[in-house]
């Protein structure tokens, strides 16, 4: 039986429960209800969170790392390397952390938010604005890796148009004309249909390659600014405009990219250029190695635990800051010279 259901036949609400087997002092309920509450956990073997209690204390080093959707992280892996280097600076520097991943509906459930007893926050590729409020009215010190922040907190994020056009450059000064972006790729009925609802990454990359075409005077492919086309369809409508080079979303798009191209006879670089963001460990194992851009997630993850501590140190809002950077362009194998236009 989980705390919901013990909350429903006990007639309470779950935060009810929560406060009560979490220990909370200033929570007022009457006696017997607290006295039913605890008999039962007693008959479930009910033990309380160690790490909540931490929370609810004074005073703590405990730093909650957020995710608001394990599955988006899961699939990019982009951002743990980030998270990593942060947990690791948060250790090295006497501090404690753990992971969480609910939604806001369970968050509060828990009763975990607001007001939470830990020192600061950091949100990982946060895409829910809500919990971005509620963390601005908490008053904790946070960063959001790989994310937007709000007001009170500080973003630590992707230099996205600087990397787009190393990438366009790249593929430029190759003698390419016409140059195709995948975007991402998600089902139509899990994302906003809207692009500025989307993470920030994906709007910026498609803000950059607009801009990009426009200053070098280059066809702006329209099938960039989809995300409800699979990699392989976009590229076949791309490649029907004419387009010799791609740059890609992210690397599985570029999988895809390589994929199709194996299956309608095109070759990579001879016929066909590609670039991909988010540089992975795999890229170098692709036939042929793929150029991609290798984002700096480390350095972006250390410098926010630095701030964050500091923060943590001696409170105070973090102003919206925004800090940006930069990674580097791998050149592999996967780029060539322009030779022909490929029409198919």
């Amino acid at each position: 039986m989980n705390l919901k259901e013990m909350a429903a036949e006990l007639g309470v609400s779950p935060s009810t429960v929560s406060r009560v087997l979490n220990g909370y002092k200033n929570f007022s309920v009457s006696a017997s209800v607290r006295e039913r509450i605890v008999r039962r956990a007693d008959e479930l073997g009910y033990t309380p969170n160690p790490m909540y209690q931490s929370m609810r204390q004074k005073s703590n080093r405990q730093i909650s790392i957020l995710f608001t959707s394990l599955m988006h992280t899961a699939q990019s892996c982009d951002s743990m390397a980030g998270v990593d280097e942060l947990c690791e600076y948060v250790l090295s520097k006497g501090y404690s952390f753990h992971y969480l991943c609910y939604k806001l509906e369970h968050l509060r459930e828990q009763g975990l938010m607001p007001p939470w007893k830990v020192a600061g926050a950091a949100v990982v590729d946060v895409r829910h604005a809500g919990l971005l409020t509620e963390l601005d009215a908490s008053g904790i010190p946070y960063v959001s890796l790989n994310g937007e922040a709000g007001p009170s907190g500080a973003a630590f994020l992707v230099d996205e148009a600087f990397h787009m056009k190393q990438a366009f450059d790249h593929l430029y000064a190759l003698g390419h004309r016409k140059i195709g972006y995948l975007n991402i790729y998600r089902e139509p009925e899990l994302v906003p249909f809207r692009l500025e609802d989307h993470h920030y990454s994906v709007r910026e990359r498609c803000a950059a390659y607009r801009e990009l075409c426009n200053a070098y005077a280059l066809e702006t492919m329209p099938e960039a600014f989809s995300w409800d086309l699979l990699p392989e369809k976009a590229m076949e409508l791309e490649l029907a405009r004419g387009c010799t080079a791609f740059i890609a979303y992210h690397f599985s798009s570029a999988v895809h990219a390589m994929h199709y191209c194996r299956t309608h006879g095109l070759r990579i670089p001879e016929d066909i250029s590609l670039i991909a963001f988010n540089n992975s460990s795999m890229a170098e194992l692709l036939d042929p190695a793929l150029a991609s851009i290798r984002l700096p997630l480390k350095d972006m993850g250390l410098a926010a635990g630095e701030w964050l501590l500091e923060k943590c140190k001696s409170p105070g809002t973090g102003d919206g800051a925004v800090f940006r950077f930069r990674g580097e362009l791998i050149a592999g194998g996967s780029t060539a010279k322009c030779q022909t236009i490929i029409t198919q």
